[in-house]
């Protein structure tokens, strides 16, 4: 059995905002995959310290009267997702795991917890990068668009928030491993490395394509 089969826990995040630095974690999801299919799923909404901004809502839906009626105490959630993603030994897949693995680490050392360790960190967004190179067009390589060039067909009410946005990750990573057998029959450990190997690769080349860009005219 590949370490697909074995098991992976699809994980995303809502926030508020996409400061890694200073915007907090709303809502979180983590929905375990063992043989292909999802066996299990967990939820936190958190009671935030800030306000969340309207625009942010208009995204996830979650409201600031949601946020202070409903959800958890921050320390006691953001304690619950570290010890729920490292207790399982399982790969942690995001969608752009950069971010959500960053904001969760910054609002974990805000509230005087460690950040994650020892969690296998796997991106479906970064093997899209690297094994389909040029996808052309605006936007094309969110979440939805990208999900869709691999034949999975969503129905709107399955999109946005954080457990339907994991369940989505999770089906695209295993229609990656479909398209791309090869590439996942190595050991996790070599794959993860490489994973981060391209991530590094790709930040390099976005970056040198911005040095290259003209300036903007005032």
């Amino acid at each position: 059995m590949s370490w697909v089969e074995n098991g992976f826990i699809a994980f995303d995040t809502e926030t508020t905002g996409i400061d890694i630095a200073s915007d907090r974690v709303v809502s979180a999801a983590a929905v375990v995959y063992r043989d292909g299919v999802e066996v299990s799923s967990q939820e936190w909404l958190i009671n935030v310290d800030i306000d969340i901004p309207e625009a942010a809502s208009a995204v996830h839906g979650i409201t600031n009267e949601m946020s202070r009626s409903q959800g958890q105490d921050q320390v006691v959630a953001l304690s619950s997702i570290r010890d729920f993603l490292m207790n399982s030994k399982l790969p942690v897949v995001c969608f752009n795991s950069a971010f959500d693995r960053g904001i969760l680490d910054a609002n974990l050392e805000r509230v005087g917890l460690d950040p994650l360790s020892g969690v296998v960190d796997i991106c479906p967004f970064v093997i899209d990068k690297q094994m389909d190179k040029y996808v052309k067009g605006k936007a094309q390589r969110r979440l939805q668009p990208t999900v869709a060039r691999y034949g999975l067909e969503i129905s709107e009410d399955d999109w946005h928030g954080a457990l339907a946005d994991s369940r989505v990750t999770g089906l695209l990573l295993l229609a990656q491993a479909q398209r791309y057998p090869d590439l996942f029959k190595g050991e996790l450990g070599e794959f993860a490395q490489a994973v981060g190997v391209w991530r590094e690769e790709q930040d390099a080349s976005f970056k040198a394509w911005l040095a290259a860009q003209p300036p903007l005219k005032s």
